[in-house]
């Protein structure tokens, strides 16, 4: 029975995976060269998978590793490419077919696997085809609505618009070549964002032109989705949980990841306000809004906006579990293991990867006390090798220009917001797994000493940054919800044992703890639920506290302007408006639906945005201003080619803009059609 209901789960799993992928993009042939395309990206995954785990091991957890592993080697390629100036997808795809015939060929043999790893059974498939029902719950209802074609135009999210559209204007960026890429917000420097996940997105974009980018990049976060909550139920269950304690932390953690939903509710009915002001309301930053205490994500807002955090800490949960479990701790095999998949979150989230790579110095050390220094050279030369390779990653990202140097950009000190209510925030943030974990402290330390420490490694290095840190310009934000990500790793994997340790307890008290379980799953279900409803609904289009619109249009007339733009003029030109007044608006319009890049843009993604001020500022005099000469000397200044006025700079701007239809020597009209002027910088 317990198989038959394994694959009956499966299927309707496929199904719904395959219902989310046609909602994104209904067209049959363009979904086949998508799943295509990833194939070949992640081919040589499936020797490095049979590496990891050996010939026992089962097809469904290799298939799973496969992919993991494949995604990141086929990024890697895609850099390495790039950096030598190669940006064929052709050629970056017939590459991976190379590397993973080598692979192939130099893992032949016979392999037991740096880690042993338990066959999957009937009760695993429940598990797991579980888990892809949540994740294809989560992120494919709303990820249908995403870029919606409306009466009003393609409606996107406010949820949307400060991840998607970033993402989307680095792969807009990835398929114009350069090496390295430019920053399309920032003329003349290369672009500094950590952009490795969107390498198979901007393959499929290069190969599919005439598709909205985003559809590339939204496929590929439903299998990011897919491929984290399989890996994440992989290792907690080698670990040592049963496949019950597992399926339930982690079914735990993601749908019920804080309280702050039901406190809303309580409040909103306590004051007698509408229960229904939830839609103007970020739900799951309640306590953040409402009392200024630190801002944490629920890992489902991960599969939303953050895949390649998302992909990063999939990545160092597999180096937890060799870090516990490695058939021979200190080997030169595990050191490239482990540096390969640390290296590469780095190379995919670049705090994230500082993150992971702090933790793992912490962990191994502490390891390496726990033996007593045993086997200390062997020990130096296996982490020493994980080191250099992660130091090679970070030499990558450096030589294409994704990491900015900014001076100040850390904020160091205790967390204020976290003071404004310690209590307050423990309580209401990271729901029941917070407080039922800990029942599987004994139960961890009796099965595996290694794993107590790791994962006390893990909370100590997430808690010491959560305290201390801050990056300037994104306070009470970046850190808090990566550190936020590592502290839900560890009390999932608590949980799972937790779970199994009260089974064997005396039956009043297993049943009472799992009536306190689910009682407390359903009272914090609302954030997740509500932020679900949020997160779908492009009919509000109320403003929010920011200053924009819940839901953002892009109007008929731009699209139309877009795509001229995109048919018509080079891929290296500079099209401007004026971002000032766009503001937290449509400020991605040109680098994300016409992929062109601007003299200076609201790049609000970035570590320092402050820095483009001075120069939006004086663009917003080029189109208010009433001085002809003194725009035209601007735009050269720039290195303007082309301005965009729309709807929002007829608004804001309507006093200076005849000054560019007056002076055709200095401004040619190019397009003119509906609400949009196009003019060229005459030069």
């Amino acid at each position: 029975m317990t198989r038959i209901i394994g694959r009956v789960l499966a299927v309707a799993a496929a199904v719904a995976v395959l219902l989310s992928a046609v909602a994104i993009l209904p067209s049959p042939l363009d979904l086949l060269l998508f799943v295509a395309l990833l194939a070949i990206f992640t081919a040589p995954g499936w020797a490095v998978a049979r590496w990891f785990g050996g010939d026992g091991m089962d097809g469904l957890t290799r298939t799973i590793l496969a992919l993991l592993f494949g995604y990141l080697i086929g990024a890697v390629v895609f850099c390495l490419l790039r950096l030598a100036g190669v940006s064929s997808p052709i050629v970056v795809l017939l590459t991976c077919v190379v590397v993973a015939a080598l692979l192939d060929w130099f893992l032949r043999g016979p392999r037991e696997g740096l880690v042993p790893l338990v066959r999957l059974e009937p009760a695993d498939l429940i598990g797991l085809a579980a888990l892809w029902l949540v994740a294809a719950a989560i992120v494919g209802p709303v990820f249908a609505r995403v870029g919606e074609s409306t009466p009003t135009g393609l409606a996107y999210r406010a949820y949307f618009i400060a991840d998607l559209w970033a993402h989307m204007s680095v792969v807009g960026e990835l398929i114009k070549g350069a090496a390295p890429p430019m920053n399309p917000y920032f003329a003349g420097e290369a672009l500094p964002y950590y952009w490795t996940y969107f390498t198979l997105p901007s393959l499929f974009s290069m190969l599919r032109p005439g598709l909205l980018i985003d559809r590339g990049i939204l496929l590929t976060d439903v299998g990011a989705a897919v491929i984290f909550l399989s890996t994440a139920y992989l290792v907690v269950r080698n670990l040592g949980a049963s496949a019950l304690g597992t399926t339930l932390s982690w079914l735990t953690v993601v749908l019920a990841s804080s309280f702050e939903g039901a406190w809303y509710l309580w409040r909103q009915t306590n004051a007698g306000a509408r229960v229904g002001d939830f839609r103007y309301f970020n739900i799951d930053a309640a306590t953040r809004w409402i009392l200024n205490l630190p801002g944490v994500d629920g890992l489902h807002r991960a599969m939303w906006w953050t895949p390649q955090h998302e992909t990063a800490i999939t990545l160092g949960l597999v180096v937890l579990l060799v870090s516990v479990r490695a058939r021979r701790p200190n080997s030169i095999g595990r050191g490239v293991f482990d540096g390969l998949l640390l290296g590469g979150a780095v190379a995919l989230s670049s705090f994230n990867g500082v993150l992971l790579v702090g933790w793992y110095a912490v962990a191994e050390v502490a390891l390496l006390a726990l033996d007593r220094g045993r086997e200390l050279w062997r020990w130096v030369l296996s982490r020493g090798v994980a080191a250099v390779i992660v130091l090679g990653f970070v030499g990558l990202t450096m030589a294409l220009g994704m990491v900015q140097r900014t001076p100040d950009a850390f904020i160091w000190g205790w967390n204020r917001y976290f003071l404004h209510g310690p209590w307050t925030f423990i309580l209401l943030s990271f729901g029941p797994a917070l407080f039922l974990a800990p029942l599987g402290l004994v139960r961890v330390a009796s099965r595996s000493i290694r794993l107590l420490v790791v994962l006390g490694a893990l909370l100590t290095v997430a808690t010491v940054v959560f305290l201390q840190f801050d990056l300037r310009g994104h306070e009470n934000t970046y850190v808090t919800f990566r550190t936020a990500q590592l502290t839900y790793l560890a009390l999932a994997a608590l949980l799972a044992f937790a779970i199994d340790a009260w089974r064997r307890w005396a039956r009043p008290i297993a049943v009472t703890l799992f009536a306190v379980l689910a009682l407390s799953v359903i009272v914090a279900l609302p954030t997740v639920a509500l932020d679900w409803y949020n997160a779908r609904d492009i009919s509000n289009v109320e403003m929010n506290p920011g200053g924009f619109p819940w839901t953002i249009y892009i109007s008929r007339d731009d699209q139309a302007a877009v795509k001229w733009i995109r048919r018509q003029l080079p891929v290296d030109v500079r099209v401007q408006t004026d971002a000032w007044v766009r503001a937290r608006n449509t400020w991605a319009l040109v680098p994300v639906f016409a992929q062109r890049r601007m003299a200076t843009g609201n790049g609000l993604f970035e570590l320092n945005p402050s820095r483009f001020e001075p120069n939006l500022k004086a663009i917003h005099e080029i189109f208010l201003g009433q001085d002809a000469d003194a725009a035209y000397r601007a735009c050269r200044e720039l290195g303007i080619d082309y301005l965009y006025v729309g709807d929002v700079e007829r608004k804001a701007d309507e006093a200076g803009l005849a000054k560019f239809a007056e002076r055709r020597g200095q401004f040619l009209t190019v397009y003119r059609v509906g609400s949009v002027d196009i003019y060229q910088v005459v030069k």
